[in-house]
């Protein structure tokens, strides 16, 4: 379902990244494609997987699935039709909006969603044994700060 993307370490070049965010851009690919490999077990695409998520912990719409994968409705519907197809979610009428149709899991959906978390699970279990407790703390407030700094503000970006 994925493509393998590889990214070996190297010095930056001369007008590249500074060292701090090409580290980050490499640790965060290396990541997508190992939980990647994880998902082509199931026959689930990253986004697909996001999908079943969301609709697992709140009632979602479609247009709630596009917005916080960041894809465009009919990528969202794209994506819902392929889940659909594999009677994973089903839609359901909104009682509160006639229009509107709701996402929900079925009981496949809960049990892949529920296999995928064990996966989850088992790659903080390796990530969490390849650190250092003192490299996990400097990781977590690095990534607090970063957080911090990306939030939006009142009256900026």
């Amino acid at each position: 379902m994925s493509a393998t993307l590889r990214v070996e370490a190297r010095p930056p070049s001369e007008g590249s990244l500074d060292p701090t965010w090409q580290v980050l851009r490499e640790a965060n690919i290396l990541l997508r494609e190992r939980w990647n490999r994880r998902l082509d077990r199931y026959g689930l695409s990253f986004s697909e997987y996001v999908g079943l998520e969301l609709s697992d912990r709140l009632p979602s719409k479609p247009s709630d699935v596009a917005r916080y994968i960041g894809i465009s409705a009919a990528g969202a519907t794209d994506l819902l039709d392929r889940l659909e197809t594999r009677k994973l979610i089903r839609r359901v009428p909104d009682a509160l909006d006639r229009r509107a149709v709701l996402i929900r899991l079925t009981a496949a959906g809960k049990r892949l969603l529920e296999q995928c978390h064990a996966e989850k699970e088992a790659e903080i279990q390796f990530l969490d044994a390849a650190m250092t407790s003192r490299e996990r703390e400097a990781l977590a407030e690095g990534v607090r700060a970063l957080r911090r700094a990306l939030r939006p503000t009142p009256g900026g970006d």
